[in-house]
């Protein structure tokens, strides 16, 4: 009698959830061939750099000490950068409140907030500008459908520029900064209406309400992994291989419902890890969480906020060759650097004494690495020269090379990676996100280096198994349509 009852609830539970959630699934099967060709509009590393001008150093008439002390702030920031702004060198200070101060450098005046046309000179000074076409202010936002990332809050709000060329490119000027934060194309635009926009349940009216919105996926996510998991079970049990129905079949059914009950068990483990791993992005009910911040133990092996600024390297000193586009002051334990970009690939480093050659900067590095967890033993040290399975370029994530990667046996068993070609730690991995890393990015994206690395076998693996998905997700929304309506 009660295995009766459970039996009945759980076919009720299959059918009810999967007519609520069989056009979710369908479109999330869909959707994300979109994605793995068309990324959400963003800046990327590369493009930021891309688009900045050269600096003009031979405009330089205030040094940062002199631009940091009109701030009256103190002197200690956590990020100073020198790069052109509206067509000007400028200083830009990252503190906590406000956030982010810029000083042009050459008059030592204060960047208070962007007029329409200042925000049309910071479109043209970029390198999305095109000779000849003049592009149109649109508006000053605080978001609209593709700027809802969290990433830019500091930078709100944002004027939008359309540059009128071929590709219908629209940037978003920061009213903070001066500078260019987000760019967009007619093409992302389109495809990501079709793509990211429905996969993540995306319209911006929605988006910006964070907890609502996360929720909603949460749960929606959790709705999906009970369908398949109570699917399978039913499946299994209407499933008979040694003896048969009917005519030799193994399932009782016929027609739609027989595609259904087949193609749901030929594909079940993919479609259980695809959906179990798309409630792993959300990081349910804070499942990822870490015990400790990197942000404080990245400040131990730089030194912490930036201070006494008169014992950094001078920008003076950097031949203007028009090739500089941005200046960072960084230090590496107590010795002050200055990281030159000329690219997302191509930076220098330099200290009092001059650019500093690799040998002397791992030794810089090496000297440091104990202070990122000063009461754990470091296990490993690896220079890495290729990605691996946790280090890696995928997704329109630019990560550089060479690196290195370091290991210590602290409680959270952390990992750090650090840029051999600026020192800078890139990023940290705790055994907590090691899993993550696997249940979403590994079973959603099948981000495996030995497969992402073998493009195209990537693609026409993650697109067949998609197409798969896609076809079981019809069956479903037939029957949810006919359960419906009959």
């Amino acid at each position: 009698m009660v295995l009766k009852k459970l039996n009945r609830w759980l076919y009720l539970v299959h059918r009810w959830f999967g007519v609520v959630m069989c056009v979710f699934i369908a479109l999330w099967f869909a959707t994300g061939i979109i994605m793995m060709y068309v990324e959400y509009p963003e800046l990327t590393e590369v493009e930021r750099l891309q688009q900045l001008e050269p600096i003009a150093f031979d405009r330089i008439e205030v040094d940062v000490g002199a631009a940091a002390a009109s701030l009256h702030a103190g002197d200690a920031f956590s990020s100073i950068k020198l790069a052109q702004v509206l067509g000007r060198p400028a200083y830009q200070f990252a503190g906590k409140n406000p956030p982010l101060r810029t000083v042009f450098a050459d008059t030592g005046e204060e960047l208070h907030g962007l007029q329409p046309e200042q925000a049309l000179l910071a479109a043209r000074h970029s390198g999305f500008s095109s000779e000849g076409i003049a592009a149109s202010y649109q508006g000053l936002l605080a978001v609209d459908q593709w700027t809802v990332s969290s990433e830019l809050h500091a930078s709100r709000p944002l004027h939008k520029v359309a540059m009128n060329d071929d590709a219908g490119t629209v940037v978003y000027v920061s009213n903070v900064s001066g500078q260019i934060v987000r760019d967009s194309n007619r093409r992302e635009r389109m495809w990501n209406w079709f793509g990211s926009t429905i996969h993540w349940i995306y319209p911006y009216q929605l988006r910006q309400h964070q907890t609502v919105w996360a929720n909603l996926l949460i749960y929606l996510s959790l709705a999906g992994v009970i369908v398949v998991l109570t699917g399978g079970i039913v499946g299994f049990i209407r499933l008979r291989v040694m003896k048969p129905y009917h005519g030799s079949s193994v399932t009782p059914y016929r027609g739609i419902r027989q595609w259904h009950h087949l193609l749901g068990l030929g594909c079940l483990l993919f479609v259980s890890t695809f959906m179990f791993s798309g409630l792993m992005s959300m990081s349910p009910w804070g499942l990822f969480d870490n015990a400790t911040a990197a942000g404080e133990q990245v400040d131990r092996y730089t030194g912490g906020p930036l201070s006494a600024l008169d014992q950094f390297p001078s920008p003076a000193t950097i031949g203007n060759d028009g090739t500089v586009k941005e200046v960072e002051w960084q230090r590496i334990g107590t010795t002050p650097l200055l990281v030159l970009s000329r690219s997302a690939t191509d930076k220098q480093v330099l200290a009092n004494s001059g650019l500093l050659r690799s040998i002397a900067l791992r030794r810089l590095i090496d000297g440091a690495l104990a202070s990122l967890q000063p009461d754990a033993r470091l296990l490993t040290s690896t220079a890495l020269d290729d990605y691996d399975n946790y280090y890696y370029s995928h997704h329109n994530r630019y990560r550089p090379l060479p690196a290195l990667r370091v290991q210590f046996d602290d409680a959270e068993r952390s990992w750090y990676t650090i840029d051999l070609n600026t020192g800078s730690v890139v990023m940290r991995q705790t055994a907590t996100d090691r899993v993550a890393r696997w249940l979403y990015n590994g079973m959603h994206s099948l981000d495996f280096a030995l497969v992402f690395q073998h493009r195209p076998l990537w693609d026409v693996l993650v697109i067949l198994l998609c197409i798969i998905g896609f076809g079981f997700a019809l069956t479903s929304v037939v029957l949810g349509w006919r359960r419906l309506t009959y």
